[in-house]
């Protein structure tokens, strides 16, 4: 394995599922040096096969019912998830009035605190088993999709907005993240891995469970996001998209949890194994600041103390009052021929005036005083926290075993191991995920202002996250059966782990700056003026004549670079974490892959994401976005 990884849907899902492992305390510890420092990856023992009881291999059934309801239940969730995620920026923009930036930020808010509560979602699940974690939690998060639903009736959306952000920021994180780190593996364990039947059917239904996944998203972008703003003919009135297209969404969230409540006694279900290992490693942390750590010691600190405080700061600059400007009384630009006001300078020349007398120029937004400043000490904190971590666990040396008194079965070697896995998971997932989370703000926005039109009927932007789906399936086996093997075979070895990271680095990239390219096209091209104005842009923007179908072509390059990069970085976070607690390394891995990032984002959509594209320059978001990939290849060979 430390040659090269074949991280393909069927075989990495499988990395997630606990299995027998030797005895760390009679070898090397994987994944980790004498000294604390992260190592090459190397490959865990599933036992000697051959000791396999043929008698076993002749009783098992695959337990086809349990893992239907498990796969039923991920495509319910996913398609629930996305439709919010994709639908979210547009609401806040032109229903309840929020700044297009404003909007793009509360949305990645929303990503963020999903996967913020994958953390405690894992650990609530190594205490009380997999499945008393996922069907409360899940029950949460249908209550909060049932808030949104009610929250967006046509004539009370801004009376109801408390409400909507109740669910939307509330009671769904909280639900997802009892879902997220756990629902897959609970498929797994109905498989089990005891003998090699068992072990090629866990693969096949990780095959499954990766396409029922990405059917979910299909459904979601396909055809729920273009109902929210366009209707469906007499059946869903315009004016009345987002309540049909949540009560959707919210329908099939009470679906998976009442189909997931109904397989309970068909399911194998496991006790929790307790949080021995995540409690023994920080009090060795704690017990190695006061007792001699030195600097390194009190970097780490640092890091792990300013970052909830990154959080915070980043949802007072987001959520607060001043973000919901679009109501202000702002000065519009007014022609100086005909004094008409029109949302800005671009679209005077289509001659249609705002329908109301003083009209808010979108280029002249700005953020409050108070907002901004918690927005820049935001990124400071964020920053200080991400290079304090890489920097204090580059060599855990400095980490101290605990008094005997204390002393846990979780040795001071695996706390090292644990720890040793911190940097590669910041700087991989930082750089590449503020590149990738473009795909859910940036592309969809710049979609709505090209051309979407098909049959006479507008796209909403979000459509064309059917880019990503579609080139993850494709791209997979081409991947796997062509591209990779032949590189091996032109360079004289198999493609490496770190080779996969860096190329999905470069590759996300270059889809951004596909995307700044398209930008400066789509800005060069004349305004659709004979058309009604885009459904999913600002108020009162037409679209340009440039078909949106090029953004196929971003969303593809996401798409192939996601492939690249996550797939291969829950391969290391199993592999190199301790085997006691391969559930915490990879739900440490899902907090930085998506709660931290999307705080970045978050915090620089303030800095480079314009109110106004037509005046503003959203291709120096794109180059933001590349210049973090890049730094992140730098940092990883460094």
């Amino acid at each position: 394995l430390a040659q090269g990884f074949k991280c393909w849907p069927g075989q990495w899902f499988r990395i997630a599922v606990r299995r027998p492992v030797p005895d760390v305390g009679a070898m090397e510890t994987p994944g980790v040096d004498s000294s604390g420092r992260a190592n090459e990856v190397r490959g865990r023992s599933d036992g000697d096969d051959s000791e396999t009881a043929t008698s076993d291999e002749d009783d098992y059934r695959p337990p086809i019912g349990p893992v239907a309801i498990v796969l039923a239940v991920e495509l319910c969730e996913r398609l629930t998830y996305y439709t919010l995620a994709g639908t979210q920026k547009t609401y806040f923009n032109k229903q309840l009035g929020y700044e297009p930036s404003a909007a793009a930020s509360i949305n990645a808010v929303f990503s963020m605190l999903c996967y913020m509560w994958c953390l405690p979602g894992g650990l609530a699940a190594d205490v009380w088993g997999r499945y008393k974690t996922i069907v409360p939690l899940a029950s949460i998060y249908a209550a909060g999709t049932v808030l949104v639903a009610l929250a967006t009736f046509s004539e009370h959306q801004h009376q109801l907005k408390g409400l909507f952000f109740a669910g939307s920021l509330g009671l769904i994180p909280l639900g997802t993240g009892g879902i997220k780190p756990n629902i897959c593996n609970f498929g797994a364990d109905q498989i089990g891995d005891e003998t090699e039947r068992q072990r090629e059917d866990q693969k096949r239904y990780f095959s499954y469970f990766y396409m029922s996944i990405n059917v979910g998203v299909m459904i979601a972008f396909g055809g729920l996001v273009n109902i929210s703003t366009h209707g469906l003919g007499r059946s869903v009135p315009l004016e009345e998209g987002y309540l049909a297209t949540y009560i959707v969404a919210a329908a099939s969230m009470t679906l998976a949890v009442g189909l997931f409540v109904f397989g309970t006694k068909y399911y194998k279900r496991s006790p929790g194994g307790g949080v021995d290992g995540f409690v023994t490693m920080c009090s060795s942390v704690g017990y190695s600041v006061r007792n001699g750590g030195g600097v390194r010691a009190v970097v780490c600190i640092v890091g792990w103390v300013t970052m909830p405080m990154f959080f915070a700061c980043t949802m007072i600059a987001t959520l607060s009052p001043s973000s919901a400007s679009e109501s202000r009384s702002l000065t519009g630009w007014t022609s100086p021929l005909t004094g008409h006001t029109f949302p800005n300078e671009a679209e005077a020349s289509c001659g249609v005036p705002t329908a109301h007398g003083g009209g808010r120029r979108l280029d002249t937004a700005t953020s409050g005083d108070v907002q901004a400043w918690f927005n820049d000490v935001a990124l400071v904190l964020g920053c200080t926290s991400c290079v304090c971590l890489v920097v204090a666990h580059q060599n855990n040396s400095w980490i101290k075993s605990l008094p005997k008194a204390r002393a846990t079965y979780f040795t001071l070697e695996e706390v090292r191991a644990g720890f040793a896995t911190i940097p590669l998971i910041v700087v991989v997932n930082v750089s590449f995920n503020l590149a990738y989370n473009a795909m859910n703000n940036a592309f969809p926005s710049q979609a709505c202002q090209m051309n979407t039109l098909v049959g006479g009927s507008q796209l909403n932007g979000a459509f064309f996250n059917l880019g990503d789906a579609i080139a993850i399936i494709v791209f997979t086996p081409l991947f796997e059966s062509i591209a990779f093997p032949l590189i091996g075979r032109l360079k004289g070895s198999p493609v490496r782990l770190g080779q996969k990271i860096c190329g999905g680095l470069l590759v996300a990239a270059v889809g951004n700056l596909a995307a700044a390219w398209l930008e400066l096209k789509r800005k060069r091209s004349p305004l659709m003026c004979w058309e009604p104005v885009s459904e999913c842009a600002p108020n009162g923007i037409h679209m340009r004549d440039m078909n949106a179908f090029w953004m196929f072509i971003p969303f593809a390059l996401i798409g192939a670079a996601e492939i690249l990069v996550n797939p291969c970085m829950l391969c290391y976070c199993y592999l190199a974490a301790p085997p006691k607690v391969p559930s915490m390394a990879q739900a440490i891995n899902l907090f930085f892959q998506g709660s931290v990032s999307n705080a970045f984002t978050a915090t620089v959509t303030r800095y480079f994401f314009p109110n106004d594209f037509d005046s503003g320059h959203l291709e120096y978001f794109y180059f933001a976005n590349v210049i973090c990939a890049l730094v992140g290849v730098l940092i990883y060979y460094y």
